[in-house]
């Protein structure tokens, strides 16, 4: 959870020697400058873990945050088309084992 931010060396380790887990980026891609956010992310992505980070907002009360998680992944100057949808879609669609009819399904709303 918070890919255990501030410890980000210590998740990494821990995604090195535990091959399933995941990580999400809920409320420090948008609490947190966004330069502190998107060096830990790019710490991440060249330890070689983009098929295990999640996108999340954290978000309960303040919807406008979510808008700004997602700028957050959008504007990553190190990430790919292909590694920004990773983040924001596909390896959550991979982790909860989604079926290609149910993200065919959310895709079309």
């Amino acid at each position: 959870m918070h890919y255990g931010s501030p410890l980000v060396d210590e998740m990494i380790a821990m995604m090195f020697t535990h091959p399933n887990l995941y990580v999400d980026v809920p409320c420090n891609n948008w609490s947190f400058p966004r330069a502190q956010f998107h060096d830990a992310l790019k710490r991440m992505v060249d330890a070689g873990f983009i098929k295990r980070i999640m996108f999340g907002s954290d978000q309960m009360y303040w919807p406008g945050a979510i808008g700004e998680a997602i700028k957050s992944i959008e504007t990553a100057p190190f990430l790919d088309d292909s590694q920004k949808r990773d983040i924001l879609d596909n390896n959550a669609a991979r982790f909860l084992r989604l079926s290609d009819a149910e993200i065919a399904k959310d895709h079309r709303q």
